[in-house]
């Protein structure tokens, strides 16, 4: 049965449909197959229905969380904060890994990760990666997009602002994109509020600042909580902190 074995690494990351179609040709093969496996420490069961590969020698799963989140459903991709952590902009290590889909999956744990579900929000703005061609995830300008609109997904303010403060440019096509797909007056607000304080970093246009002043809501918002937010911006008509590049000094390094 171990005659397989290399045509499963090379799918890394399956189930047992995938299993019947590449290599046995039926269902009971397959699920004699992967019990085997399975058995033998070759194969790793992640829930119900999704199996990887595991390293010959170290007996290890070979699938990462993104690659396992990727495959969680049909539509799923990795999104906020799990997104910035893989664009190399976390500040924080978290446990939980963001996964949006059309369809509602139950959520699990599997290794020292909590799968979470979310609703998926927008439809544009997922990619493949060029050398990573079993992940689904947004792209930067999207994942930013998405984070303003769920501080709580982002890891909090802090943590967004932290993000930011790594990128030297953002493409304000794309963030205009999808913006106008959200189409939420307070997201616009938002947008434009943070994103002035990083406008000469990310190299983007007064223009682009003033477009989201003026779709912004036109009454009062909080960025945050009450009580983190307690300065008031009578330009932008929303209470904040009263100054977010503080959180720059305030750096941590917890495992979350």
């Amino acid at each position: 049965m171990t005659k397989y074995i290399e045509k499963l690494h090379v799918l890394k990351l399956f189930n047992l449909q995938d299993v019947v179609t590449s290599l046995t040709g039926t269902m009971r093969s397959a699920q004699e197959l992967l019990r085997s496996y399975t058995q033998k420490g070759l194969v790793v069961q992640i829930r119900r229905n999704l199996y990887s590969v595991t390293d010959l020698g170290t007996k290890a799963i070979m699938a990462t969380k993104f690659e396992i989140g990727s495959r969680v459903s049909e539509s799923s991709y990795i999104s906020y904060h799990s997104a910035l952590e893989y664009h190399g902009l976390a500040h924080q290590q978290f446990f939980i890994l963001y996964v949006s889909s059309d369809s509602r999956f139950n959520e699990f744990d599997f290794g020292d990760i909590h799968y979470a579900y979310c609703k998926s929000a927008i439809s544009v703005g997922v990619v493949t990666p060029a050398m990573d061609s079993k992940v689904k995830v947004t792209n930067l300008e999207r994942t930013i997009i998405d984070c303003l609109d769920r501080l709580d997904r982002a890891g909090g303010l802090e943590e967004f602002i932290h993000s930011l403060s790594m990128l030297t440019y953002l493409d304000e096509n794309k963030l205009l994109e999808y913006l106008n797909s959200y189409n939420k007056a307070f997201l616009y607000k938002k947008a434009g509020f943070v994103l002035s304080y990083f406008r000469k970093d990310l190299k983007l246009s007064a223009d682009f600042i003033d477009f989201c002043h003026k779709r912004g809501a036109a009454h009062v918002k909080y960025l945050t909580n009450q009580q983190e937010s307690d300065t008031f911006f009578k330009e932008w008509n929303i209470y904040a902190p009263s100054n977010i590049l503080s959180f720059l000094e305030q750096g941590t390094n917890e495992l979350v």
